[in-house]
């Protein structure tokens, strides 16, 4: 029962980075600090040493790739620690899985963005709208930027460019398709 507990919450968090992605462009550092701190709580728990460390390999190694593609402004700040914290999810073999899954639905996501572009920033801007007010009802939810420096969600969205493709919203996708296929416990 406890191992579907933290399924659903990794799911949840994840269904939640990708709306924040689409309509910010943007991810709240403090949902990765969940998602790491979810892992440190589980992992003993769940896997065995071996995988653990394994994990934790797979983490270093794609957060240096992905900190590397940051500093070439290949990809997006979040988009690196998010690629990272997933793949400590994912361990070894599950990170090519996930990888290539986020690659496809990645790919796909820019299509439609090419495709549909005026109205997918529609939906964006409306997205947006509704969790500023959201957040200005209940302004404890502010919080989630937390540690995040300072963007869009502070009402405006001037940097937010109609070529943008937020591809923290593939990452989502492919890290709940990599969980729901593989089971936690590996050990």
């Amino acid at each position: 029962m406890a191992l579907i507990l933290i399924k659903t919450i990794y799911i949840l968090i994840n269904v939640v980075i990708g709306v924040y992605d689409f309509s910010f462009y943007r991810i709240p550092n403090l949902l990765l600090g969940i998602l790491l701190v979810l892992y440190g709580l589980c992992a003993p728990f769940y896997m065995g040493y071996e995988i653990i460390l394994n994990s934790l390999v797979v983490f270093g190694v794609i957060l240096f790739v992905t900190l590397a593609l940051y500093a070439a402004k290949t990809i997006g700040g979040g988009d690196a620690k998010y690629l990272a914290v997933v793949s400590l999810w994912a361990g070894f073999p599950g990170v090519v899985q996930l990888i290539f899954l986020i690659a496809v639905i990645g790919g796909g996501i820019a299509i439609i963005y090419l495709l549909l572009r005026d109205h997918i920033a529609r939906l964006s801007d409306w997205l947006w709208s509704k969790i500023q007010r959201f957040e200005n009802r209940y302004p404890v939810l502010q919080y989630l930027w937390i540690w995040s420096g300072a963007g869009p969600e502070t009402g405006e969205r001037d940097n937010i460019s109609s070529n943008m493709v937020p591809y923290g919203v593939a990452i989502a996708i492919g890290s709940i398709i990599t969980m729901l296929m593989h089971p936690l416990t590996l050990s």
